[in-house]
């Protein structure tokens, strides 16, 4: 006789970067184990992996492919994830930054309160001169893996830049088809003021971010700090 199958309750919420409505389960002791062994074994392409096969198993909209999200959204739906699978405070500590005080205080998060915050300069359309633009999307988490692991030489930040390139435009047309090696020489022939109107582009990308303040039950100074990233929710 078959066992008994458990139903598994369902949630609602949105990407941050599109607005879609997406459903989801919460994540199951398989889910859960594959998450164990990346964080056993420490290594962080592993990590951004299980991070990613576990959402993509739990989101239940159908044709759902999770490396069109970018990174924020990464982080902002498996944070819902673990709120509803572990439960939604998140307990940290915290400890002052310019002071001779060193105690940590213990402070509680709930996962509702924690967004994703978009800077009011965010523009994914950047304008290289009058005739001729640029439309990047977000890194996703396949491209900021290998980033996390140290590796800045110009040759990883060109590619980073290539991967994220949605279209060139000008007045009359729009290029969205295009090979890796076209759109290398495209970069590479950009002067230094368009290239580092590209470079703002990614230091103001979107980011899963929530400010804590806390008064120290030791010295009592009220501080706070803000929090950025899935990583620092759960140090």
């Amino acid at each position: 006789m078959a066992l008994p199958l458990l139903n598994t309750p369902e949630f609602e919420t949105k990407i941050p970067s599109t607005g879609q409505a997406i459903k989801f389960r919460p994540f199951l002791v398989k889910e859960e184990k594959i998450l164990f062994m990346a964080l056993q074994g420490g290594d962080t392409k592993e990590m951004a992996n299980a991070v990613n096969n576990i959402i993509g198993a739990c989101v239940l909209n159908e044709e759902f492919d999770t490396s069109k999200l970018a990174l924020f959204d990464i982080e902002y739906l498996f944070l819902k994830l673990r709120g509803k699978s572990v439960g939604e405070q998140i307990d940290l500590k915290v400890r002052h930054v310019d002071s001779e005080c060193k105690h940590a205080t213990e402070v509680h998060i709930n996962i509702d309160e924690v967004n994703v915050e978009f800077p009011e300069t965010y523009n994914d359309k950047i304008q290289l001169t009058d005739q001729v633009g640029i439309q990047m999307r977000p890194p996703g988490i396949k491209q900021t893996s290998g980033a996390s692991e140290g590796d800045m030489s110009f040759d990883s930040v060109l590619d980073l830049i290539c991967d994220c390139v949605v279209c060139i435009y000008d007045h009359d047309n729009v290029y969205d088809s295009f090979t890796k090696d076209e759109i290398v020489q495209f970069i590479e022939g950009l002067n230094q003021q368009q290239f580092a109107k590209i470079q703002q582009f990614f230091t103001e990308i979107p980011k899963l971010k929530h400010k804590i303040e806390w008064k120290c039950p030791k010295c009592g100074q009220d501080d706070q700090v803000t929090v950025e990233g899935l990583n620092n929710f759960f140090t």
